[in-house]
């Protein structure tokens, strides 16, 4: 990334607070007063103030927004990092469903119920590709793009830092923001704006097809609305732990996706980066075992049957039927995480 003006830190931090206020004041009372259309409006400010702010500075496009044409092997490269990433994004709501569930619950239900207000194919127009290129102009273009003199992991951590703050929730803060950490090193590996879209575009394209399948699940069955929410605030530690069990794949995800984005050449070291990834995949399993077996009855104590049946059901339930689970992710916290702008919905 090239430095782009005297002060690129201090743009880049100009940029993010424009934008948050932006949020605050136009953006919010839209999207009270006319839902989606608002959220649609929403977006296209956010563009223009991207591309305002690269005209105010007197900069070219190329430079601020570096895209090129995509190539298929970074383009797998970006899924498969996605994929990575996805996990340890559903746990972290996870586990905020676990701190604050009421707030998540509101925040979901909040989401999901304006989002069934439009057609499944404007929703997907407004709630997937329309942040994939308006939020990331923003974030991974001109914030991005001004944070040239920091080191790569200072400009990873502060930009998917303040891609979670953009959210505006406190119950979506870690998930958007370990979202937006994984977007930006998709970019740093590639100089390629492209790939942040594909990656945004492919993780909340997941969320709106989740609301299709939940908005037909509810239209068959009315009483499901009241079981979802239900089910929605039953997250207990038993859940978390076959998240994290669940997450121990990601860091080989993560490491191959990195090096189908950067092509090349293998590079050095390899067998430390292997060993890496198999103690993070170790620690995520044994801390997932560790928080299942807590819930399973043994000598001397009760066991969750008797302390948390919630528990022992929920476990059941997603050990038992894996793609129920697909199912049920809408219910256990998808959409507080899922939409670019959905936290902002939610408030509105």
């Amino acid at each position: 990334m090239k430095n782009l003006t005297k002060r690129p830190l201090a743009a880049a931090l100009a940029m993010a607070a424009a934008s948050i206020l932006f949020l605050l004041l136009i953006a919010a009372p839209m999207q009270a007063a006319w839902g989606m259309t608002g959220l649609l409006l929403t977006e296209l400010g956010l563009l223009a103030l991207a591309l305002g702010g690269a005209a105010l500075l007197r900069e070219k496009l190329s430079d601020v927004f570096p895209l090129r044409a995509p190539r298929l092997r970074p383009a797998f490269g970006a899924v498969v990092l996605w994929l990575g990433a996805y996990m340890p994004v559903l746990t972290a709501a996870i586990l905020m469903q676990l701190l604050l569930p009421a707030q998540t619950v509101e925040v979901s239900t909040g989401i999901t119920g304006l989002a069934v207000t439009v057609s499944p194919w404007l929703r997907f127009l407004i709630m997937a590709v329309s942040p994939a290129i308006c939020e990331e102009a923003v974030y991974r273009g001109f914030i991005l793009s001004h944070l040239g003199p920091l080191p790569a992991w200072a400009r990873v951590a502060v930009c998917g830092a303040l891609f979670g703050a953009f959210h505006l929730d406190a119950t979506r803060f870690l998930s958007t923001a370990l979202l937006g950490t994984a977007i930006t090193w998709a970019v740093l590996c590639t100089g390629n704006l492209f790939y942040a879209g594909l990656i945004h575009l492919c993780n909340n394209a997941l969320s709106v097809l989740a609301t299709i399948a939940l908005e037909a699940a509810v239209q068959s069955a009315p009483e499901l609305a009241e079981q979802a929410t239900a089910e929605a605030a039953a997250v207990t530690p038993a859940t978390l732990g076959v998240y994290l069990v669940l997450c121990a794949a990601s860091p080989w995800l993560l490491w191959a996706g990195t090096a189908l984005l950067r092509g090349g050449p293998a590079r050095p070291r390899r067998g430390r980066r292997a060993l890496v990834c198999l103690g993070a995949s170790v620690l995520l399993a044994a801390a997932g075992v560790r928080l299942l077996a807590g819930c399973l009855p043994g000598p001397g104590k009760a066991g969750c049957a008797e302390t948390d049946p919630q528990a022992c059901t929920q476990a059941s339930k997603m050990t038992k039927h894996p793609s129920g689970e697909a199912e049920r992710l809408p219910r256990k916290g998808v959409f507080a995480w899922g939409s670019g702008a959905g936290g902002r919905i939610g408030r509105g």
